[in-house]
């Protein structure tokens, strides 16, 4: 299964943004253009300390999730709003 989409962030707040299905999945997600930065993460701790950068360089990865899922949350750690798309692909 293939799962695309685009996340708005808002400014000053962090939110879940899409879900990484159970199981094995490779994802990338990447902005457009860097407007501002955004930072991901697993859980709702994304800050602009601990979470992983997109800019337009795309950011890939692969992971084996648990039966329930991960949310990943983002946030831009500032005042201004963003967003960014990204591309999933699992075993499902």
């Amino acid at each position: 299964m293939v799962i695309t989409g685009h996340a708005t962030v808002p400014s000053s707040s962090t939110v879940a943004v899409f879900i990484l299905p159970s199981g094995y999945a490779n994802f990338t997600m990447y902005q457009q253009t860097q407007v501002q930065a955004v930072y991901v993460n697993v859980g709702s701790g994304a800050t602009a300390t601990n979470g992983l950068i997109l800019n337009n360089t795309p950011l890939s990865g692969e992971t084996t999730v648990g039966s329930s899922g991960a949310t990943v949350y983002a946030t831009t750690g500032n005042a201004t709003a963003s967003s960014f798309n990204y591309l999933i692909s699992t075993t499902q």
